[in-house]
């Protein structure tokens, strides 16, 4: 028997009533962000770079299929050996923890540097991070790097290890005795561009982890992260306490609030 075309309408209606929930559904989720987007104009894509610091005795059988499924262009180094297939790039001096690699990244590649970095230990996992390492480096939304230019995977409220600067400096080659404060705070007064103010008080997230963004690394000249390399190859600080000035000031370098 034929329908009506009132009957039809109402069929027509519907079939269409669940397509159309599902397409409003889908718009809504593009636009408030749940979907990652890209920050860039057409199909061109982020460019993302995952720098390793890393040793000889390094575990690194994780970072191959961590990285592939986080579509992350490795470079790895190594601070004491020669470099091997696993581990192709070093440092000059084997110094300051993994800053040195760091530093060492950024001055090489300053003049064609990716989009987004990712800066990051060896490890799988360590007591420092609430995810493992591949976790991270396969949920990174590399836009939000790209809007934020600066961001630890160690999201915590605010900072636990809040550091105040009396002010106070040393040379800045007769800093072995300095304390923790009059350290760093030499560091800043000399490497920070004119007019910059050395902050009262510094604050970032633990332990030397970050992702940042080009715009971020070309803030400061490229003088100036090379300074930093040769202060760290050259001061008599110990070397885990060298790192640890830049561990602390990271966020500073790369134009970030001073207390995070």
């Amino acid at each position: 028997m034929a329908l009506k075309q009132g009957q039809v309408q109402r069929a027509v209606a519907t079939l269409l009533k669940p397509v159309l929930s599902l397409v409003t559904i889908l718009f809504m989720l593009q636009y408030s962000g749940l979907f990652s987007r890209s920050h860039k104009s057409g199909n061109s894509k982020i460019s993302k770079s995952l720098i390793i610091a890393s040793q000889r005795s390094s575990d690194l059988t994780w970072l191959a299929p961590a990285a592939k499924a986080g579509g992350w262009d490795v470079h790895t180094y190594i601070t004491d050996g020669n470099p091997t297939a696993l581990q192709p790039h070093t440092v000059p001096l084997n110094k300051g923890n993994e800053a040195m690699v760091y530093l060492t990244y950024i001055i090489d590649n300053y003049d064609n540097l990716p989009d987004v970095m990712f800066f990051h230990h060896h490890h799988s996992q360590a007591w420092h991070q609430a995810y493992p390492s591949s976790y991270e480096l396969a949920h990174l939304k590399a836009s939000s790097v790209l809007k934020q230019h600066y961001l630890p995977p160690r999201c915590l409220p605010g900072c636990e290890n809040v550091i105040e600067l009396s002010g106070d400096v040393m040379p800045l080659y007769d800093l072995k005795t300095a304390s923790r404060d009059v350290l760093i705070t030499s560091v800043l007064k000399a490497f920070l561009d004119p007019g910059e103010k050395v902050p009262e008080k510094i604050a970032a997230p633990c332990c030397a982890q970050f992702a940042v963004s080009k715009e971020a690394v070309l803030r400061r000249r490229k003088e100036t992260w090379e300074g930093l390399r040769t202060w760290l190859m050259e001061t008599d600080v110990l070397s885990a306490s060298a790192g640890r000035v830049l561990e602390y000031t990271w966020h500073i370098w790369f134009g970030m609030e001073p207390v995070l």
